[in-house]
């Protein structure tokens, strides 16, 4: 049952959903202390978020067509994941008052790319 709900597409959509909500969170909103006053820990949430994006949406793929979900696909997922960090971060920016972190977005393609060669090695074998 749990992997009928990671390779759901519905489950990469509320995924996808979920970053946007964080992203537009205004900054009032987010906690900072306790474990949310860890220096850094928002760059290893944007890691996993990112990477969650391009893992569970080529986890959808490979449910609906195996046979064109490889390498091409994790390409593009990643690509897409990027330009969704980035294009968050000016979102974030002009209509939440917060901060533009250039490093945000490095880590958001960190992320990606992390699931990404990790996909790799899972198509491979």
């Amino acid at each position: 049952m749990l992997a009928k709900l990671i390779q759901s597409r519905w489950t990469a959509i509320a995924w996808t959903l979920t970053i946007f909500l964080l992203m537009i969170m205004p900054p009032n909103r987010i906690p900072n202390q306790g474990l949310f006053g860890i220096k850094h820990l928002d760059k290893v949430v944007h890691m996993c978020l990112f990477g969650g994006f391009v893992w569970l949406w080529f986890m959808s793929r490979l449910n609906s067509d195996k046979n064109t979900a490889g390498t091409g696909v994790l390409a593009r997922l990643f690509l897409i994941s990027a330009l969704y960090g980035i294009v968050m971060e000016f979102v974030q920016h002009f209509f939440t008052n917060r901060d533009f972190d250039t490093w945000d977005i490095v880590a958001d393609i960190i992320g990606a790319a992390l699931a990404w060669a990790w996909l790799s090695l899972y198509i491979k074998k």
